[in-house]
């Protein structure tokens, strides 16, 4: 007996996460959501995709039917739009120093918190440093295209 469609398109979504293409795992776990609503796995998959690309709104929206996750990301999520307002007012003070320490407060390391800590990084002039960001962005995602527009940005002021 074949397995269904919903069920393909969930380990599809999982091979893509664990090869950290996210945006694509995102993608597949949707399909596999639209097909079967009641496919706890994609759905807790695809929660755990948008949370470690930095969608944390995405996430706990997907993951209202998961209270054991829902719990964290949501705490999780309040916490990172109190710091993501603190950082973009340092920034527009251009007190770069002080948006990039407030930043590192985040426990998860998402690729929208690399992204912005690198840019933060090249705009104070750490080229080196704002490298190494957008490169650990793209291990987390390697189909991510601002990180790598980025990161070869951040290569050629070195």
């Amino acid at each position: 007996m074949s397995e269904s469609l919903d069920i393909r398109y969930f380990r599809f979504a999982l091979y893509k996460a664990r090869h950290r293409n996210l945006s694509e795992a995102i993608v597949y776990a949707g399909c596999a959501l639209r097909l079967n609503e009641e496919n706890e796995k994609a759905l807790r998959l695809l929660g755990l995709c948008l949370y470690e690309s930095g969608d944390l709104d995405g996430a706990v929206k997907a993951l209202e039917k998961c209270p054991e996750l829902l719990e964290s990301v949501c705490s999780e999520s309040r916490r990172a739009k109190e710091i993501f307002l603190r950082t973009h007012e340092l920034i527009k003070k251009k007190e770069l120093h002080k948006a990039d320490a407030v930043m590192r407060r985040l426990r998860h390391k998402s690729i929208r918190v690399l992204t912005i800590r690198g840019c933060i990084k090249a705009a104070a002039g750490r080229h080196k440093a704002a490298a190494v960001l957008f490169t650990h962005a793209l291990c987390k995602d390697r189909g991510n295209r601002k990180a790598a527009e980025y990161l070869m940005e951040a290569i050629s002021r070195i």
